[in-house]
């Protein structure tokens, strides 16, 4: 029975991140943002969105703003990076979308599963959707 529940939890720690489920077929909810020196909550009414093709990556701002590009994860080191990042209509007094577009282009590994998604830069800077 011990040698049982070894092989289980050996399996189970070594599974492997399913990258589609995880990034595809959603629009995530932008619900926090942190770069380090400030933590921005977006007002209710505020929708920041994301969603992921299979290469791509559009996020929206409630502005009219865009940030397209390129992405790329690793479900085995939760490695995580964008390429090709370019933005358009986001304003200069939107803190939150300028956030955005530079922890996408710095980006370098995820957390989460279907329910929430953290995109990381370092320890004290990231951004969480839901």
């Amino acid at each position: 029975m011990l040698l049982l529940l070894a092989v289980a939890t050996i399996s189970a720690c070594s599974r492997e991140d399913d990258i589609n489920e995880i990034f595809t077929g959603h629009t995530w909810q932008l619900t926090y943002i942190d770069n380090g020196d400030i933590r921005r909550w977006p007002a209710q009414t505020d929708n920041y969105g994301l969603q992921f093709t299979q290469t791509g990556f559009t996020a929206t701002t409630p502005g009219g703003g865009s940030i397209n590009g390129r992405w790329h994860a690793n479900g085995s080191t939760r490695e995580f990076r964008c390429s090709d990042v370019r933005s358009s209509g986001i304003a200069n007094n939107d803190t939150i979308g300028q956030m955005m577009l530079k922890q996408l282009k710095e980006a370098v590994s995820y957390d989460g599963d279907i329910h929430y998604l953290k995109i990381i830069k370092d320890k004290n800077q990231q951004m969480q959707f839901r």
